[in-house]
């Protein structure tokens, strides 16, 4: 008898380390997927957003969730400048990579031709005399210590002496973002140590492209309450990221935000099981727009699918790639109750070191929610990597060190609502 029910307890072991397994699986190959470089950054070049919301809307069905708005899309469109082909820079003869040594502001207009570099360390109006049309000025904003002061370096993005281009200089990290306008000067930041010995000519080859009404689209799906089908719990995260700078170079964005859109999937798998359904419905919003200023987001709530109202909870989620410092609760300092049952579930079963939380902000996607009234959580995960907006935000570099204690704390937070 007792040999019996140790192989039953053998096989129980077995089968959970199984399904274990088969969820990391999962989450990794989203996160392989999602990343690989035929979505070119699921950005706004080569339709990358596109084929990103494509794959999502398919495993939405693949998972078994319904349309939870025009075959699962909600379209919208927006101004974006892209950089979709040439970008060749060398300084001194010096070829630069892209991404390694600079990025383009992401702003700046297409330039083309070689030009002499003039090395700037003084306000504008130590230059007022000057003329620098047909020159490229790099701007030292370490500027001997003391001259340079927020607000001169301020006045040379402006460019007020009319050059060619400006250059910056970058002393410690590259990070790119996504602009909606395009200035009329070229612009890029290059790291200190990847400039030549005395920088005295610049070759450029820079395309942009202004895309006056790029159309794009959230992926939004549910699972329909059992007993109260018309009060909704929301899971949402962005699945947009920087997209591609020149012919060769992406930024994959797996922390940002392949891991969240990982565990949005995952939590849909999770709450689509008949034991696991709760009694609200479940709408699940990849959004697109984020990284161009959460404008997926404000777009859905301007054009709401249900009544914001109606929204029990949404919870966002972004940046879940680590998590040995534990996990942030944006509007935790403003939905105490919420936070404290957060802390509550966390507290009793040991997943994370610590929760911590912080005031309202502007930095995620359940920024435009909360501002109309619809109580919400962005979460992130602290520590371990500092990859965030650059070419090294890699899937294979990404720990995903407390995913499933983030995994087990969302749903048992969610399922307590």
């Amino acid at each position: 008898m007792k040999s019996r029910i140790y192989v039953i307890i053998c096989i129980a072991i077995i089968a959970s380390i199984k399904l274990q397994a088969q969820d990391s699986i999962y989450t990794r190959s989203i996160i392989k997927h999602l990343t690989d470089k035929s979505f070119s950054g699921r950005g706004y070049v080569n339709k990358g957003d596109l084929k990103a919301a494509s794959f999502l809307k398919k495993e939405f069905i693949k998972i078994g969730l319904v349309a939870g708005s025009n075959n699962f899309y909600q379209n919208f469109s927006f101004s974006v400048n892209t950089f979709p082909s040439k970008l060749n820079i060398s300084i001194n003869d010096h070829l630069l990579f892209p991404g390694k040594d600079y990025i383009i502001d992401p702003s700046s207009s297409g330039i083309k031709g070689t030009f002499t570099i003039k090395v700037i360390n003084h306000s504008p109006t130590y230059y007022i005399s000057e003329n620098f049309q047909n020159v490229i000025l790099l701007i030292d904003t370490s500027g001997n210590g003391k001259i340079f002061t927020t607000d001169s370096v301020r006045l040379w993005e402006n460019n007020p002496l009319n050059a060619a281009g400006l250059i910056f200089i970058s002393e410690k990290k590259l990070t790119w973002s996504v602009s909606t306008t395009v200035d009329s000067i070229f612009k890029f930041h290059i790291l200190r140590n990847a400039i030549p010995l005395n920088p005295v000519k610049i070759k450029l080859n820079i395309v942009n492209e202004f895309i006056p009404k790029h159309h794009t689209q959230n992926v939004v799906a549910i699972i329909p309450g059992f007993s109260i089908p018309d009060s909704f719990i929301f899971i949402t995260a962005h699945y947009d990221h920087l997209g591609k700078m020149g012919k060769h170079t992406y930024f994959p964005g797996a922390n940002d935000n392949v891991s969240g859109v990982s565990m949005l999937l995952n939590l849909a798998k999770y709450f689509k099981q008949s034991k696991n359904q709760i009694k609200y419905t479940m709408v699940f919003i990849a959004f697109a727009g984020e990284e161009a200023g959460l404008i997926g987001s404000k777009y859905y709530t301007d054009h709401p699918i249900v009544d914001l109202k109606k929204i029990n909870f949404l919870m966002n989620l972004d940046l879940l790639g680590t998590g040995e410092d534990g996990l942030m609760v944006v509007n935790g300092d403003i939905y105490t109750e919420a936070f404290s049952s957060l802390e509550k579930i966390n507290s009793e079963h040991q997943y994370l070191k610590t929760i911590s939380k912080r005031g309202a902000a502007h930095n995620s996607d359940h920024y435009y929610f909360s501002e109309k009234g619809v109580p919400s959580f962005f979460c992130y995960t602290m520590g371990g990597i500092a990859a965030y907006h650059d070419i090294y935000d890699k899937a294979n570099t990404l720990p995903l060190t407390k995913y499933k204690e983030v995994f087990s704390l969302l749903h048992d937070f969610i399922k307590s609502r």
